[in-house]
C-alpha cells in the first residue's frame, strides 16, 4: 500500500527554467567546435585538445532525447551549455522506433530520414555551443530479430553479437550508415566533424559481465553450436589434438575427499549438533523439517510469508573450513511440488558475507535432480558456509537432500569428449582449473578480436579520426579486451532501482535507503577508480571515463550524486564524466519535474549541482591527491591471459579486490592516493613537482552515519548528516538543517577565454537536502513510489546552515532558479571571519559570493564601484577625471571595460 508521506521538514519549489535566462549570473560558456577545428585526442593517459588538456563534463540523453525538434534543440543545446556541459552520450538511440529511437516508425527496419535530420539538426546545435557528441553504435539493437537469426535469449543481442559473424556485420553496417554520411547543418560527412568525438561501439556487452556465465551456459543451440565450434578451432591451434588435450587437462585431476557437510537426518536426529540453520528476515516466514517426497526422506520447506527478497528465506550449514586456492565440489538432491528457483552459494557466515568462489541460480522441478558444481576457493576462511536462499516471493513447497561439500572431483577431459570431432564442451560442471582457465583465455581472446576489429572498422574503413572505446570493464579480462581502444570507459549506479519479478516494471520496484557516505565498504567510487589501466615507466596508460552514474530518484540521499561523483573523479585525476541521464523523451522540456529514478533535467538535487560540479571536475576546482602516483602490474607478460583469468576467477568481474590483492590497499587508501592497474608494470612515479592540495576525507562515526569532504585550490565540498558537518571542517561549515544534506562552495572562473575577469572573484554555493516532485507518494518505507512520481514543481528541501570564510570584503545574494539575484544575504564579522548563514527562508539552493575590497591584503577598488564608474564613462560621463583603476593583476581601464561592466551590472551574461 502507498501512502502520502508527510515530512516535517519544509520543501519549496525550486523549478530552474527549461529557458536558459541570459541574465543568469552563474552561466558558463563554451567556445564554439568549428567544422575545421582540431580534435580531441589521446596524449598519454590524458585528453587533449590543441595542445591542452580538456576534461569531459556531460550527460547522457536516452531514446527520445536525442531527438528534440528544431524548435526545442537550440534551447535544449544552451540550458546544458550554460550549466557547463561540454558533452553529451547519445544512448539508446538504436533501440526504438522513432520518435523514441532512429528507427522507421512501423517497420522499425530502416534508419527513418526525419529522425536523422532532427538528429543532425541537433549535433549542431550542441556544437555551436562548444558540446562534443559520444555516439553509441550499439545499445539496444536486437539485430538478430531483423536478420532471421533465432531469439538468443538475451537482451539486447548482448554477448552474441560478440561472436556471431552475421551479427558483427550488422553492426558494421549500422556504424557505416551513422558515421559515412554527410550532416547538411554541419556541411560535412559526420565521421570527418571534430564535434562527434568519441564513439562507443556496444554497451554494457561482454563474456565477464554480470550474468555473462549464466547467459553463456544456456544459450539456444543455434548460437552455442557456434561458439563451440570457434572454442574447438582456438583448442586445436593451442593443443593439436586430443590426447595432447587430455595430457594437460588431466594432469591435475584430484580425487574426491571426505563430505564435510551433515546430512538431514543426523542433523533432526541429533538437535544439539544445529549443523544447518534456517533463517528469516523482515517478517518472512518457513518451516524446515524432515519430510518425505516421492519416496524419498529430505529436508522440506514450507513456505508461509515470503517477499521479492531471495535472501529473506535462507537455510545455511555454518562452521566450514574453507581454503583459498583449493577446489572444492558441492553436490545436492532437490525438487520441489512445483517449479521454482532457488539460489546456492559458498559464502563467508560473518561480516561482511563474501562470497567465497561459488553462487548459482538452481531451477528444481517436480522431479528429483542431482546437481553437482565445481569451484575453487577465493579466499581462506574458517566460517564459511553452504548456503541456500528460497524467498524472492515463491511460497512453493520444496525438498533439498544429500548436500556433499568435497575437496577435489574435477573433471579433465570429459568422456566422449574430442577435438577432432569437435565435441569439447564449453562448460562442465566440476572442471578442472586448467579447463576454466583455458576457456576465459578463449573467450578472452574472442572479444578482444571482436573488440579490435570494430575499431579497426570503424578508423581505418570508415576514415573517423574521434576516439573510440569499447564497452565497459568487467574484470581482469574485460580490461585486457578494452586495452587496446582509446580509452577506458566504466559504470555505477547507488542503490540502482531493483525489480523483483518482472524487469522494468514501472510499479514493482524498490530502492534501499541507504546514503552512500555512510557505506565506505559498499560505495561505488572505488570499485571505478580501480578499473582504470594507467600509466607505467614503458605504457602510456588509457584516459579513464565513467559514462553512466546515478544515485537515483527517490533516494533521500540522492542529493550526494553530483558532489561526490565530481570530486572524488577529480581527485583521482580521471578524464570525462556523463551522468545518466538527462532525459527519456523528445517532449519532456518543459515538464518542471522528474519522472522516473534516473531523469536529472528537472531534478534540482541533480541539476542544481551541475554547474557546481563542472567548476569541480572539468575546470579544476579540484586537484588531484598526493604527490606520487602508483601503478601496480595485473600480469607477468610471458602469459598474460593465464594470470588475469586467474584472477578473474577469484574476484570476478569487480575490480577492486583485484587493485586490494595486488596494490594490499584498502579502500580508504584512495581518498589519498593514486593507485592504478596496468597490465604488466609495477613502480610509483613521483609528482612532487605538481603540488596537489586537495585533501578528501570520508568518516563513518559509531552511529553508522557518515560525512564526505573534498577541499581544494577552488572548491569545497561537503556531504552528508547535519550533525556531522561542524566537526569534519573544525567548524568551518555547520549544517542545521535538514538531516541530510549537500554543500559545495565553488569558484565561478572556469578559465576560459570567454569567462570575464570578474568571474575570478565570484563563488557559487549550492545545498539541498531532499528533492522531491509536487504529490510523490512513497511506501511507508519509503523505498517505492510505484508510478505515484507526483507533478509539478518539483521541490526541494533548503538547507540551514554557517558557513565561515577567513577573508574579509564578502556579499552574499541568494540567487533564483533561473541564476539571477533574488535577494541580498546580510553577512557578519565574527572572530576575524565572514560569516554567511544560508536559510530556508530564501527559498533557494543556490547563492552567490562576491569578493571585493581588501582580499588577500592587496588594496583593490571594489568591483561593484569599479563598474558603477564605468557606467557613468557610458552615459557620457568622461568629463569625471578618473584614472584608470587598479583591479586584480594590472591597471584596467574604463574604456576598455566599459561595455561589459554595464552588462555586468545589469545582470547580462555571467
Amino acid at each position: 500500500m502507498l501512502i502520502p508521506f508527510v515530512c516535517s521538514a519544509q520543501m519549496v519549489p525550486f523549478v530552474i527554467p527549461a529557458q536558459q535566462d541570459p541574465n543568469s549570473l552563474i552561466a558558463i560558456q563554451n567556445e564554439p567546435i568549428d567544422t575545421t577545428g582540431e580534435w580531441i585526442t589521446v596524449a598519454g593517459d590524458r585528453f587533449v585538445l590543441s595542445g591542452e588538456r580538456v576534461k569531459i563534463w556531460g550527460v547522457n540523453l536516452s531514446f527520445g532525447g536525442n531527438l528534440p525538434s528544431s524548435a526545442d534543440a537550440p534551447t535544449v543545446a544552451e540550458r546544458l551549455a550554460a550549466a557547463g556541459i561540454n558533452s553529451v552520450r547519445c544512448h539508446h538511440l538504436d533501440t526504438s522506433k522513432y520518435p523514441s529511437g532512429i528507427w522507421h516508425p512501423t517497420t522499425g527496419q530502416t534508419i527513418y530520414p526525419e529522425a536523422l535530420d532532427r538528429l543532425d539538426y541537433f549535433v549542431n546545435e550542441l556544437a555551436q555551443r562548444g558540446i562534443y557528441v559520444n555516439l553509441n553504435l550499439h545499445v539496444g539493437r536486437a539485430h538478430s530479430q531483423y536478420i532471421g537469426l533465432p531469439d538468443p535469449g538475451t537482451s539486447y543481442d548482448k554477448i552474441v553479437g560478440l561472436f556471431v559473424p552475421q551479427l558483427i556485420q550488422a553492426q558494421k553496417d549500422y556504424a557505416r550508415d551513422m558515421l559515412d554520411r554527410v550532416n547538411p547543418y554541419r556541411g560535412m560527412r559526420v565521421a570527418d566533424d571534430p564535434a562527434v568525438g568519441f564513439v562507443e561501439i556496444t554497451n554494457e556487452d561482454s563474456f565477464f559481465m554480470w550474468n555473462g556465465e549464466e547467459s553463456l551456459r544456456n544459450l539456444p543451440s543455434y548460437y552455442a553450436d557456434i561458439l563451440q565450434g570457434q572454442y574447438n578451432d582456438w583448442l586445436a591451434d593451442e593443443y593439436g589434438d586430443t590426447n595432447s588435450l587430455r595430457a594437460v587437462w588431466d594432469a591435475n585431476v584430484e580425487p574426491l575427499g571426505p563430505n564435510v557437510v551433515t546430512g538431514f537426518v543426523e542433523h533432526f536426529n541429533n538437535p544439539g549438533a544445529n549443523a544447518w540453520v534456517l533463517e528469516e528476515h523482515e517478517g518472512c516466514d518457513a518451516t524446515f523439517e524432515l519430510g518425505t517426497y516421492d519416496g524419498n526422506t529430505a529436508a522440506k520447506f514450507t513456505i508461509h510469508v515470503t517477499d521479492s527478497t531471495g535472501w529473506h528465506l535462507q537455510v545455511k550449514h555454518p562452521q566450514l573450513e574453507l581454503v583459498e586456492g583449493q577446489y572444492y565440489t558441492l553436490s545436492f538432491d532437490a525438487a520441489a511440488e512445483g517449479p521454482r528457483t532457488v539460489w546456492c552459494s559458498v559464502m563467508q557466515d560473518h561480516s561482511p558475507w563474501a562470497n567465497l568462489g561459488f553462487n548459482r541460480t538452481v531451477e528444481l522441478t517436480t522431479e528429483w535432480q542431482t546437481f553437482t558444481f565445481g569451484f575453487t576457493a577465493s579466499a581462506d576462511d574458517n566460517d564459511g558456509r553452504v548456503n541456500i536462499s528460497f524467498g524472492g516471493g515463491d511460497t512453493t513447497t520444496w525438498y533439498l537432500n544429500d548436500v556433499q561439500l568435497r575437496t577435489g572431483g574435477q573433471v579433465g577431459l570429459a568422456e566422449g569428449e574430442s577435438l577432432e570431432a569437435g565435441t569439447v564442451q564449453l562448460f562442465v560442471d566440476a572442471e578442472v582449473k586448467k579447463r576454466a582457465i583455458d576457456r576465459m583465455r578463449f573467450l578472452a581472446e574472442t572479444e578482444k578480436a571482436y573488440f579490435d576489429g570494430m575499431y579497426s572498422y570503424i578508423k581505418d574503413n570508415l576514415g573517423y579520426d574521434g576516439l573510440v572505446t569499447g564497452t565497459i570493464v568487467f574484470g581482469p579480462l574485460g580490461l585486457y579486451a578494452q586495452s587496446d581502444m582509446d580509452f577506458i570507459d566504466g559504470h555505477a549506479y547507488w542503490q540502482h532501482p531493483v525489480f523483483p519479478n518482472v524487469p522494468w516494471d514501472p510499479d514493482d520496484w524498490y530502492i534501499q535507503q541507504k546514503p552512500m557516505t555512510d557505506y565506505i565498504d559498499q560505495a561505488t567510487v572505488f570499485a571505478l577508480a580501480a578499473e582504470r589501466l594507467g600509466k607505467g615507466s614503458t605504457y602510456s596508460g588509457k584516459p579513464f571515463t565513467v559514462s553512466e552514474y546515478n544515485h537515483p530518484a527517490p533516494l533521500d540521499s540522492q542529493v550526494s550524486c553530483v558532489p561526490m561523483l565530481a570530486s572524488f573523479a577529480a581527485a583521482q585525476d580521471w578524464d570525462g564524466l556523463w551522468l545518466y541521464t538527462y532525459t527519456h523523451s523528445e517532449n519532456s522540456w518543459y515538464n518542471n519535474y522528474f519522472p522516473a529514478y534516473f531523469d536529472i533535467m528537472h531534478n534540482a538535487a541533480k541539476w542544481g549541482f551541475i554547474t557546481a560540479g563542472a567548476n569541480i571536475f572539468r575546470y579544476g576546482g579540484l586537484g588531484p591527491v598526493g604527490d606520487t602516483y602508483s601503478y601496480v602490474g595485473l600480469a607477468n607478460p610471458n602469459d598474460p591471459l593465464g594470470e588475469l583469468a586467474d584472477l578473474h576467477l577469484k574476484h570476478g568481474s569487480g575490480m577492486f579486490g583485484v587493485l586490494a590483492e595486488k596494490a594490499g590497499i584498502a579502500r580508504q587508501d584512495l581518498l589519498n592516493s593514486r593507485i592504478v592497474h596496468t597490465l604488466y608494470e609495477t613502480g610509483v612515479i613521483d609528482e612532487s613537482n605538481e603540488p596537489n592540495t586537495t585533501v578528501v576525507s570520508w568518516q563513518v562515526d559509531i552511529d553508522g552515519k557518515g560525512i564526505y569532504t573534498a577541499v581544494g585550490p577552488s572548491a569545497g565540498v561537503y556531504v552528508g548528516h547535519k550533525g556531522k558537518f561542524a566537526a569534519a571542517t573544525g567548524n568551518t561549515v555547520e549544517v542545521n538543517e535538514p538531516n541530510y544534506a549537500a554543500l559545495t562552495i565553488t569558484s565561478l572562473y572556469s578559465g576560459d577565454a570567454v569567462s570575464p575577469p570578474e568571474s575570478k572573484h565570484r563563488f557559487l554555493i549550492t545545498a539541498c537536502g531532499r528533492c522531491e516532485n509536487t504529490g510523490m507518494v512513497f511506501s511507508p518505507d519509503r523505498t517505492t513510489v510505484g508510478t505515484n512520481w507526483g507533478t509539478a514543481p518539483v521541490r526541494i528541501e533548503p538547507v540551514a546552515a554557517t558557513i565561515r570564510f577567513g577573508y574579509k570584503g564578502l556579499t552574499c545574494y541568494a540567487l533564483s532558479p533561473d541564476g539571477t539575484i533574488k535577494t541580498t544575504v546580510p553577512v557578519h564579522v565574527e572572530n576575524g571571519q565572514t560569516v554567511v548563514e544560508i536559510s530556508p527562508v530564501y527559498e533557494t539552493m543556490w547563492y552567490l559570493l562576491r569578493v571585493s575590497g581588501d582580499v588577500n591584503g592587496d588594496e583593490q577598488t571594489d568591483f561593484r564601484d569599479f563598474c558603477k564608474l564605468a557606467q557613468h564613462w557610458l552615459q557620457d560621463e568622461e568629463s569625471v577625471d578618473i584614472a584608470p583603476v587598479p583591479f586584480g593583476d594590472g591597471v584596467v581601464a574604463l574604456e576598455d571595460a566599459a561595455i561589459w561592466a554595464d552588462n555586468w551590472l545589469l545582470g547580462v551574461g555571467p
